[in-house]
């Protein structure tokens, strides 16, 4: 069963051949301990928007080629994200960096979120990013008061949310239009 397509995009499922699947591929691995087996990717598709569902440049501001970033969800709720878009509601897991859609640099903590082992590669525009970095402390009065002035608030591994030192690098975005799509991945 594969994934409807709708009327902003289209989503097409991608060969092993395909050019895209090794730098997938790379990407999903880049930050697994060398100890770790690598993910193999099982399914990969592309989606591809007809209609740009945001009012930024495409090409200038999101740079689609610079990084990942992944979200864990399920295989419905997938399908869901590509019609409607992503909801800040709809945040299952906790909120320790407010209300916004939660996304990592690391796709095992993406896979960790993925009860039928599919996660999705987005792209984010959020110029206004809040960065803490290792060994920084941030607290719950301090992201209240930064969630109303940043775009987002990037919290790297090893840095400090309230008591708790961060394992993964994760990203809240605070409106679900900056964060879009680009590849679905199922991992084995």
């Amino acid at each position: 069963m594969s994934f409807q397509d709708g009327k902003l995009y289209r989503v097409t499922e991608l060969t092993n051949t395909h050019p895209h699947w090794q730098g997938v591929q790379d990407a999903i691995n880049r930050n697994r301990k060398s100890s770790s087996l690598p993910y193999i990717i099982e399914e990969l598709y592309s989606v591809t928007w007809i209609k740009k569902p945001f009012p930024w440049s495409w090409t200038k501001e999101f740079k689609p080629n610079r990084r990942f970033f992944f979200h864990g969800t399920s295989r419905q709720s997938i399908q869901k994200i590509l019609d409607e878009g992503f909801k800040t509601s709809y945040t299952r897991n906790g909120k320790m960096l407010g209300d916004g859609v939660y996304i990592t640099y690391h796709s095992n903590k993406g896979k960790n979120y993925a009860p039928e082992d599919y996660i999705i590669s987005t792209m984010i525009y959020a110029p206004r990013t809040y960065v803490v970095h290792p060994n920084q402390t941030i607290n719950q009065n301090a992201i209240n008061t930064l969630s109303k002035r940043y775009d987002a608030i990037e919290v790297r591994t090893g840095s400090i949310v309230g008591s708790w030192t961060m394992q993964n690098h994760e990203i809240c975005v605070y409106n679900p239009k900056r964060v879009v799509p680009r590849f679905i991945i199922k991992l084995r």
